[in-house]
């Protein structure tokens, strides 16, 4: 198992923090607590993850929903500030990773909180019919982080253009 160096905990310490306060402020099964606490100690690894499920009789099956419900809300946290910095992202691959995530996973899991989350932060983006450089990046990073294709994408944007029918004119779509 790996436990973190100094510059290690230096560099994720908005993740170590956040997992601290995500263990304690939302209600989680006590194996999910325990995880939280591992990855706020910055002693976190797959191995450690799968000793955790083992010790509480947990399938991989039931914890990944789950899994999956923790990385979307430090990606919620991440996006308070409606960016998601270099860090951010990747923090939310260091916990796909250590949660064996895989592409597809969010769109399946949790499509309906995707979509709030999207439709969000697309509609702030067009709010003004305007799109800035850094509002582009976050279109981007969003796509990236919930492993959706293009035209998933695509589609989420359409939809908020239609919502919103003087941008729609624009040259984007």
């Amino acid at each position: 198992m790996m436990k973190y160096n100094s510059k290690f905990m230096m560099k994720y310490y908005q993740l170590s923090s956040a997992f601290g306060k995500i263990g304690k402020e939302l209600e989680l099964p006590e194996y999910l607590k325990e995880i939280c606490s591992h990855i706020a100690s910055g002693n976190i690894s797959r191995e450690k993850v799968d000793e955790i499920l083992i010790n509480h009789h947990i399938h991989y099956s039931i914890a990944k929903v789950e899994f999956l419900k923790l990385i979307f809300e430090y990606i919620k946290r991440a996006l308070e500030d409606n960016i998601l910095t270099c860090q951010e992202k990747e923090d939310i691959k260091f916990l796909k990773g250590w949660f064996r995530i895989r592409q597809g996973d969010f769109y399946y899991h949790n499509k309906e909180d995707i979509e709030q989350v999207i439709t969000y932060h697309l509609s702030k983006i067009y709010q003004d019919n305007f799109v800035t450089d850094e509002e582009a990046l976050l279109k981007v990073d969003l796509q990236e982080i919930f492993d959706l294709s293009f035209d998933q994408m695509n589609n989420y944007s359409k939809i908020q253009a239609h919502c919103c029918p003087e941008f729609a004119t624009q040259d984007f779509l």
